[in-house]
């Protein structure tokens, strides 16, 4: 089976007591003296169903020996989690469940992965977040800070870390990177050369990455070489299990396994996420435009990034903040005349770059060893389980609106994984490059008409192609991408 989904539209909140027991004792948790019942958990059967529905080590499914994840993870193996926390707070909301992963779905995984290694190896659960992301409130409001002290309580080896190598404590707007201690293991700089997506790109000299001033930047995307700083953890683990949020994105479409990825790189500005200036001028920041007033914004934007923001100058900063009143005020008067939210920063249907930047990212993953070297197999193993029990819809990832849907997805293929979940969104999966173009890939291709799917909706089995989640798109992608 490649795909697994299960939906009961019953089960459309979070469990609120940490750590998250199972319902109930099943077979293969006996033996696990640590178990404990919360019966108000429901969250806890729903991805077990799903691990049963994918039939791992199906002859023993309902006995004490069953180990779903035995062909995955083998004794003394390191297993890195990789959940989506990409930022503390929803501007639009009160609470951080349609932006980032909940721990009752991962505490379920930590489980069966324990099962797996028979009380060897080593467990970690680590993200690189947006820049200005405050992690310790993103653990403490989403469970994981309790769940991982609770098992460490418990004598089970496991770590919870931060992959970033820099943040930005006071905001992109106020503040220069500051370092802070990252990845205990250090990072690897890998050079994807002409395996990236991003090679030969028209324009690669306008990359935009994390930092007004953009040298950087384009110095790791220059001359047939592409390179990304990637946690040492994630190069040495032996398996990969990704847990991303079910959400639509500004930049790509939609976000969930392909593009979570990008928190395994600890340096935000080796990631290209647009260029600058529209299609015409070689970029996909915004579109081609002859209207007088975006004409004028867009000017502003670009004068103030280049002089006033690049800088790092605190005075020059204030010098913007004063500067940018009457440009609020045009942009302002454009909605208001055209009814139209202005596009800007790579943030539309239009951006050729930051879905290849993903797809390098997952190319690394796949193929690269742990010193950084790429191969030809295959290098460590994955598996991936997505959280769509609240999910996010419209302006995401940091600011969507809550989309109650009562769902779960697994596989051991992201690229397949994705195409289903996209699909069950209410998208049309070959509209979306970051789907489209990994299908077309000579080393993770996929045709969908092969795709193996079982589908279970509030207990009863269904096609997937039947599935409908409604879910709308960013405004900027509305009308591109729905099927």
């Amino acid at each position: 089976m490649d795909v697994s989904i299960n939906i009961d539209s019953t089960v459309v909140n979070y469990p609120h007591n940490s750590p998250f027991h199972p319902d109930k004792i099943y077979p293969e948790l006996e033996n696990l003296e640590y178990i404990h019942i919360d019966p108000s958990n429901r969250i806890y059967a729903m991805v077990r169903q799903l691990l049963i529905d994918l039939k791992l080590d199906e002859e023993k499914i309902g006995t004490k020996e069953w180990n779903p994840l035995s062909a995955l993870i083998q004794q003394g193996e390191k297993v890195v989690i990789k959940p989506n926390l990409v930022l503390h707070h929803n501007k639009g909301n009160k609470n951080i469940n349609s932006v980032v992963t909940h721990a009752s779905i991962i505490r379920v995984i930590i489980d069966y992965v324990y099962i797996a290694l028979k009380g060897t190896g080593k467990i970690i659960i680590g993200d690189a977040p947006h820049g200005d992301a405050n992690f310790k409130i993103i653990v403490e409001q989403n469970g994981l800070k309790e769940l991982v002290e609770w098992y460490k309580s418990i004598k089970i080896d496991i770590e919870l870390i931060d992959f970033r190598q820099f943040i930005y404590p006071r905001g992109f707007d106020k503040s220069i990177f500051q370092e802070q201690k990252g990845d205990p293991l250090g990072y690897v700089q890998i050079d994807v050369g002409n395996k990236s997506l991003l090679n030969n790109l028209k324009g690669i000299d306008k990359l935009y990455g994390s930092d007004y001033n953009r040298n950087f930047i384009v110095q790791q995307h220059i001359d047939g070489h592409h390179k990304y700083l990637i946690s040492q953890t994630i190069m040495d683990a032996d398996v990969i299990i990704s847990v991303p949020k079910l959400k639509t994105h500004k930049k790509t479409g939609i976000t969930i396994n392909l593009k979570n990825l990008v928190g395994i790189n600890g340096n935000k500005n080796y990631l290209a996420h647009y260029r600058i200036g529209s299609p015409l001028k070689g970029g996909d920041q915004y579109p081609d435009t002859n209207n007088l007033l975006l004409k004028l914004s867009r000017f502003y934007e670009s004068f103030s990034r280049d002089y006033l923001l690049a800088p790092n100058k605190l005075s020059l900063r204030y010098i913007n903040r004063f500067l940018k009143i009457p440009f609020i005020l045009i942009d302002h008067l454009y909605t208001s005349i055209f009814k139209k939210k202005i596009i800007s920063g790579g943030n539309w249907f239009g951006n050729d770059t930051c879905w290849r930047m993903c797809l390098d990212l997952n190319y690394i993953l796949k193929f690269s060893d742990k010193n950084g070297i790429i191969q030809e197999n295959t290098q460590r193993k994955y598996f991936c389980i997505v959280d769509g029990i609240i999910a996010g819809e419209g302006d995401g990832p940091l600011t969507p609106n809550e989309k109650k849907c009562g769902c779960v997805i697994g596989g051991f293929d992201p690229y397949k994984v994705d195409y289903v979940s996209t699909y069950i969104m209410g998208f049309d999966p070959e509209k979306i490059p970051l789907i489209r173009e990994s299908m077309k890939s000579s080393s993770y291709g996929f045709s969908s008409s092969k795709l193996l799917v079982f589908s279970r909706k509030n207990n009863h089995l269904i096609n997937y192609k039947n599935l409908n989640l409604n879910f709308n798109p960013h405004y900027a992608w509305i009308g591109k991408i729905e099927r």
